[in-house]
C-alpha cells in the first residue's frame, strides 16, 4: 500500500498533541507553556506534511489555546485581526485594483523598454519589475499578476526560435526570487517582515516604522537583487544581434497592444502613491500617541477605491473584485500572531531560551551566521511565515538573555525567512512558480544553493557591520 503522507499527518499531529499533554511538565516549565508547546507541535506537523490546507491549520490557537486555559479566545481572536493584518488587507485591496486595471502589465512592459531587448536585459528588466512591485504588494499577489505577463513574454520569446527551456527556468525562477527578494524591502512586503514588527512590540515595546524598515531591508533588498541579477544572467547563452532585434519587434508590437496608460490605471497608481508617501512620513506629521496608523492609512487607501470612479457609472473597485482578497494568507498571518503571543505570554519562549543559552560563550558574529543558515535551511522545508511566527520570539529571548542588540539579529532571521531559494514550500512565490511554470526540483535546488550560500553571507555581514551600528 502507497504511503500517504498527509493521513500520516493527519494521525501524528494529535498524538504528539496529546503525549505533550499528558507527559511530566519538564523542570522550569509552566503548565501553559507545556500547553503551548503541544499545540505548536501539532501545527507544526500539519503544515509540514499538509494534512489539511496550512490556512486551515492556523485556525487551531483559536480553538485550542482557550480551551487549555492558555489566553482567552477574545485576546486570541483579536490576533486574526490585528493592526498589521488590516494594514494588509488594505494594500491587498489596492493590489487587485492595480491587477483590474492592468496597471502591472503597463509597468513591466514600460521598465523591458527602458532596459533593452537583449535576453539579459529582458531579464533584469522583469526582475526588477517583480522586485519593485513585491516591496509594496505581498510577494505572492506579485507573482499570481505577472505570471500572465510572463507568459505573454515567453510566448513572444519562442516566435523567434530564441526560447529554449533552460531560458524559461532561469526566467521563470527570476520571477520567484526577485519578489521574495523586493518583499524585504518595506515593512508590508512579506508577512515574516509583520510577524517581526509585530512580535518587536510585544516584547520590547518598540514601534517598528515603515521608514525604520526600508531604511535597513531596502538595501539589503538592493544588493541581493544585484547579485541574484548578475547570477541569474550568468546562465543565459549570448544572442546575437538579429536575435535581439527580433525580440525586440515581437515585445513592441505585444507593448502598443496594450495602449497608452489609461484614467483608471493612473487614478490607481496615485492611490498607491499617497498611500506609500503618508506611511514613509508618518513620523514627520503624526506624534507618537496619535491613533493614526499604516494601518489607518492603508485601509482608508483601500476603502477610497469604491469612491473614486473609474467612468460615470462604475467606481474602480466593486465587491465581486474584493472576494478575491486571499483570505486564506489572513488566516495564515493571523494564526502566527496569535501563536506568538501564546509563546511570549505563557513563559514558552524563555523556557526554551534558557536552554540555548550557552550560545552567549560564542563570538556574536558567529552566532549570527549559524543562526541565519538554520533559519534559511528550515524555511526551505517548511512555511516562511510558521518559521518567524516560532522562532522570533525565541531568538528575541535568547538575545535578552545574553545580552545582545535584539532588534538586529531578529531583522536578520527575519529577512532569512524569505530568501529561502532551495524548494518549492520555502515561500509560496517558490511554491508558485514551481507549480504553474512546472520548473524541476534538480534546476531550483542548483540555483537555490548558490543564491542561499550568497544570502547567509550578505545577511550575516549586513547585520554585523551596519545594523548594529542603528538598531538598539
Amino acid at each position: 500500500m502507497k504511503f500517504n503522507l498527509r493521513r500520516f499527518g493527519m494521525g501524528l499531529g494529535p498524538l504528539l498533541f496529546f503525549l505533550i499533554l499528558f507527559m511530566p511538565t519538564p523542570d522550569g516549565m509552566s503548565e501553559n507553556a507545556k500547553s503551548v508547546l503541544a499545540i505548536s507541535v501539532w501545527m507544526i506537523v500539519w503544515w509540514i506534511t499538509e494534512a489539511i490546507p496550512v490556512y486551515a491549520t492556523a485556525l487551531l490557537p483559536i480553538g485550542l489555546i482557550p480551551v487549555l486555559g492558555v489566553l482567552p479566545v477574545k485576546q486570541v481572536a483579536a490576533e486574526y485581526m490585528h493592526p498589521i493584518i488590516v494594514l494588509l488587507l488594505g494594500m491587498f485591496m489596492i493590489a487587485l485594483a492595480i491587477e483590474k486595471s492592468g496597471l502591472h502589465r503597463k509597468i513591466a512592459f514600460e521598465l523591458i523598454s527602458v532596459f533593452g531587448y537583449s535576453p539579459k536585459r529582458i531579464l533584469w528588466g522583469f526582475m526588477i519589475t517583480t522586485a519593485l512591485l513585491s516591496t509594496v504588494v505581498m510577494s505572492t499577489t506579485v507573482v499570481l499578476i505577472l505570471l500572465p505577463v510572463a507568459g505573454i513574454i515567453l510566448t513572444a520569446l519562442t516566435k523567434t526560435n530564441f526560447i529554449t527551456t533552460k531560458f524559461k527556468i532561469i526566467f521563470m525562477l527570476s520571477i520567484s526570487y526577485a519578489s521574495s527578494i523586493g518583499s524585504v524591502a518595506t515593512l508590508i512586503g512579506a508577512p515574516p517582515n509583520l510577524l517581526y514588527a509585530a512580535t518587536v512590540m510585544e516584547m520590547f515595546a518598540h514601534k517598528v516604522t515603515f521608514a525604520e524598515w526600508s531604511l535597513f531591508g531596502a538595501p539589503l533588498a538592493f544588493s541581493m537583487l544585484i547579485i541574484c541579477g548578475f547570477y541569474m544572467s550568468r546562465q543565459i547563452g549570448k544572442s546575437n544581434f538579429e536575435t535581439t532585434s527580433e525580440i525586440k519587434n515581437t515585445l513592441l508590437l505585444e507593448k502598443s497592444q496594450i495602449g497608452k496608460i489609461t484614467l483608471e490605471q493612473k487614478t490607481v497608481l496615485v492611490v498607491l502613491l499617497v498611500v506609500l508617501v503618508l506611511m514613509f512620513t508618518i513620523p514627520l506629521w503624526q506624534p507618537d500617541n496619535s491613533f493614526i496608523t499604516n494601518s489607518v492609512i492603508a485601509i482608508l487607501g483601500g476603502i477610497s477605491l469604491f469612491v473614486l470612479p473609474k467612468t460615470r457609472s462604475e467606481s474602480l473597485m466593486n465587491w465581486a473584485g474584493i472576494e478575491r482578497l486571499p483570505y486564506g494568507l489572513l488566516f495564515l498571518l493571523g494564526g502566527g500572531f496569535a501563536l506568538s503571543l501564546a509563546f511570549v505570554d505563557s513563559g514558552l519562549a524563555n523556557w526554551i531560551a534558557q536552554y540555548f543559552a550557552f550560545v552567549g560563550n560564542y563570538p556574536f558574529e558567529f552566532v549570527i551566521v549559524i543562526l541565519v543558515a538554520m533559519i534559511m535551511f528550515l524555511t526551505n522545508v517548511k512555511s516562511n511565515t510558521a518559521t518567524a511566527a516560532i522562532f522570533i520570539p525565541i531568538v528575541g529571548t535568547m538575545a535578552l538573555l545574553n545580552g545582545w542588540t535584539p532588534l538586529p539579529i531578529l531583522f536578520a532571521i527575519t529577512v532569512a525567512t524569505s530568501f529561502a531559494f532551495l524548494l518549492p514550500m520555502g515561500t509560496p512565490p517558490n511554491a508558485l512558480i514551481y507549480e504553474k511554470a512546472q520548473i524541476p526540483i534538480k534546476a531550483m535546488v542548483k540555483h537555490g544553493l548558490v543564491l542561499n550560500a550568497m544570502a547567509i553571507g550578505l545577511i550575516s555581514a549586513f547585520t554585523i557591520f551596519i545594523s548594529t551600528k542603528f538598531l538598539f
